[in-house]
């Protein structure tokens, strides 16, 4: 009888350790985006600093966004999408290129969120794929691993301030130039925040009108940071979620069954 109830405990320890490791498996990320939101058009830097977001099975473009940052979604003509971010009213320093054009602008209308239609008629959040416009809205967006997902707020000629030509379907032509920000906000996102590289790279991300050379500028200056100890990165523990639990879920359950295995084995 002892027999059989310490088979059937064994038995049972190493069920739940399968079970353990097929819900970790389940919770582990298919990949990671990068994700920032700047609002330089107004002056005032970034919304959304660059950070890695992990994406799961079945996500959209919506999931990633609100796993990142505290945004509001409405619905409209065309389906859904970002309204605002969460961000706080520092007091908006117009650029002289877009106060030239936009000579009359009012505040905000939500308390705490910078939302479409704030400050102009034609403001709202333009979204970029790896330094692309995007061609579809934010909800029908498939997460890829690596990719870079940039909101940018626009207040003048429906993305134009943020360097996009829209004279092709009657719209006013590129206001600055077009620049490539995705691989800088992607050093950043895996950067030491405290970093002087990281600093830098943020100033540039939150500046209006900076230069693609200044961007590339930020870019190699990550190139340029020492190489990590290699002895160090071998004496360190991994602490991975994905990895380091699952693992010890998997040893239980091996060790579970190893110890019913050498018991059976003694009986005999």
């Amino acid at each position: 009888m002892k027999t059989r109830r310490l088979l059937t405990a064994m038995l049972s320890a190493a069920a739940l350790c399968a079970v353990a490791v097929t819900a970790m498996a389940e919770d582990t990320p298919e990949g990671y985006v990068t994700f920032y939101a700047d609002k330089t058009v107004l002056g005032q830097g970034l919304v959304v600093e660059p950070v890695s977001v992990p994406y799961y099975e079945g996500d959209n473009g919506f999931d990633v966004v609100q796993r990142a940052a505290d945004a509001l979604v409405a619905d409209g003509d065309w389906g859904s999408y970002i309204e605002g971010f969460a961000d706080a009213d520092t007091g908006a320093e117009i650029p002289a290129e877009i106060a030239a054009v936009c000579p009359e602008m009012w505040g905000r209308n939500t308390e705490g969120y910078l939302c479409a239609y704030d400050y102009t008629a034609e403001s709202g959040w333009s979204w970029f794929l790896n330094d692309e416009y995007a061609s579809v809205g934010i909800g029908d967006y498939v997460p890829a691993d690596g990719d870079v997902i940039q909101f940018r707020f626009t207040v003048y000629g429906y993305g134009c301030d943020l360097g996009v030509d829209n004279t092709s379907w009657g719209g006013n032509p590129a206001l600055v130039e077009a620049v490539q920000t995705a691989e800088l906000a992607e050093l950043a996102a895996a950067a030491d925040t405290a970093s002087d590289e990281y600093v830098a790279a943020i100033k540039t991300l939150g500046t209006f009108g900076v230069s693609q050379a200044e961007i590339d500028a930020a870019c190699e200056a990550f190139a340029a940071e020492p190489a990590p100890d290699a002895d160090a990165a071998d004496d360190a523990v991994s602490t991975s979620p994905d990895t380091g639990a699952e693992g010890v879920a998997a040893l239980i359950g091996v060790t579970a069954l190893a110890g019913m295995a050498l018991y059976v084995s003694k009986k005999r």
